[in-house]
């Protein structure tokens, strides 16, 4: 199908040693064409119009003005469909990468009928076209903007199709059942016995088929991690040892560290790798109930990050003995379904007035951690325990179950319960045209999940996510 050639630069804005203007489309190459000149075509003021460059291969010249001035030296690539990213012709144009070169190069380019890319277009052409599908199209954002060497290998395997192969074979397996079901619905049984038995080997296909999806839906949680990062808040009343503890681990001087009450008074929020687990980690004014109208404002904002954490991590003075303000912030942490609170008592390298005995008995936590921030004693201990947190297996490139986006985990969700309800359907005794229903529902939301049934405004949704050049 003809489309638009669309065009974009596909480097990032400002200075560097290369960048890259981007078209696809029928006419691609004829638009590029009429801009740039080979050496021997600049030397001779002449343009070859019967030059036909090998595919894929590059080529020195330059791109000239509308009044046939040097604008750049270039290197130029045709690469023609369908062996291409988006399977339309496609060409590069790789400038230095300043912004006046790339920017005069894309006005002459759209001055000769390409067109501005869209958000994304390039790899929505790419699902359009049937090269990907959504959840490989949806792994292309991931890929860019993964925070970890985990989280990267997490997402490539999606680009390679992993998720997408276990996807398929889930929905080949459901249209399997649905040609049993349906022909059993319409055909009577003459032999006793034989509805029920294929009733029993349904429901066995089945609850098989529902055990893949539940393992599947349930590893949206360590996707999420990979992708967004483990929330990690820093708690504790001022001077408690927050700010170090928030430079130990993200290694450099962020937070002021002094002796003063209240020297954080806003959020101080970094992504750390911590040995490939990106943890977004946010060092939170301290929290009391006493404090100048700056100091409110931001405790403010600790109280929001509370809210959003997945992990809490609330320090304790193990120098002193336990104050009525440590107890008023831990009643701040009403903790949500998910969350995770880590006690952590620094200070050990002084004389100690706080056990972790007393700790255990004065708060409910999910660990009671010692340290000492100042000395590091403890602190490998603490890393291991966050590690712990994220429930994460190791990822290899091979992985295939890791589900990055919130929108797959809910469409695999939504598919593992419509095979619940045929499960409970075939165990009610319902007939077997009630099932259907049900295996159809989850047929089409695995469908969904990678594309083969999705909307416009979905696509506009999915893609206005990425970056111009894409």
């Amino acid at each position: 199908m003809e489309r638009d050639v669309i065009c974009a630069i596909s480097t990032p804005p400002g200075e560097g040693g290369i960048g890259i203007v981007r078209l696809s489309g029928d006419e691609a190459y004829r638009i590029a064409r009429e801009v740039f000149r080979l050496p021997a075509e600049k030397r001779a003021g002449v343009f070859w119009k019967d030059f036909h460059p090998q595919p894929r291969r590059l080529y020195y010249g330059y791109i000239l003005s509308d009044r046939g001035e040097q604008v750049d030296e270039v290197l130029f690539v045709h690469m023609p469909a369908p062996q291409t990213y988006t399977r339309e012709d496609v060409v590069e144009i790789h400038a230095h990468g300043g912004t006046v070169p790339l920017q005069e190069i894309y006005r002459l380019l759209l001055q000769r009928g390409a067109r501005i890319a869209e958000p994304g277009e390039f790899t929505r052409r790419a699902f359009l076209n049937g090269r990907i599908d959504l959840v490989q199209a949806e792994s292309v954002l991931s890929v860019v903007r993964a925070k970890t060497d985990r989280g990267l290998r997490a997402a490539l395997s999606q680009l390679q199709g992993h998720l997408s192969v276990r996807v398929r074979e889930l929905r080949q397996g459901i249209l399997h059942l649905l040609g049993e079901t349906e022909a059993g619905a319409e055909f009577f049984y003459e032999e006793a016995g034989q509805e029920e038995g294929t009733r029993k080997g349904v429901a066995t296909r089945v609850g098989e088929l529902l055990q893949q999806c539940e393992y599947l839906a349930g590893r949206r949680a360590q996707g999420k991690i990979l992708q967004e990062g483990l929330k990690t808040v820093i708690l504790g009343k001022p001077n408690v040892g927050k700010s170090s503890l928030y430079n130990y681990l993200l290694q450099e001087e962020r937070a002021i560290v002094t002796e003063i009450p209240g020297t954080t008074r806003d959020l101080l929020m970094e992504y750390i790798n911590l040995r490939g687990i990106p943890l977004r980690i946010v060092d939170t004014a301290g929290l009391r109930r006493e404090g100048d109208r700056v100091e409110k404002k931001g405790m403010e904002f600790s109280r929001k990050a509370i809210q959003e954490a997945d992990l809490m991590l609330l320090l304790l003075d193990g120098s002193e003995e336990l104050s009525e303000e440590d107890f008023w912030i831990y009643r701040q942490l009403e903790t949500a379904e998910g969350q995770l609170l880590f006690v952590i008592i620094n200070k050990i390298d002084r004389a100690r007035k706080l056990t972790t005995e007393e700790v255990e008995r004065s708060f409910s936590a999910q660990r009671v951690l010692e340290c000492s921030i100042l000395s590091g004693e403890g602190l490998p201990a603490l890393e291991e325990a966050i590690l712990e947190s994220a429930q994460l297996g190791e990822v290899s490139a091979g992985e295939s179950d890791i589900i990055l986006e919130a929108r797959q985990g809910e469409l695999m969700q939504n598919a593992a319960e419509s095979l619940r309800d045929a499960l409970h359907a075939l165990e009610a005794g319902f007939p077997l045209d009630v099932v259907s229903i049900d295996l159809h529902q989850a047929y089409g939301f695995l469908g969904e999940l990678i594309g083969e049934t999705v909307g416009d405004d979905l696509l506009d949704h999915i893609f206005s996510r990425f970056c111009i050049g894409k």
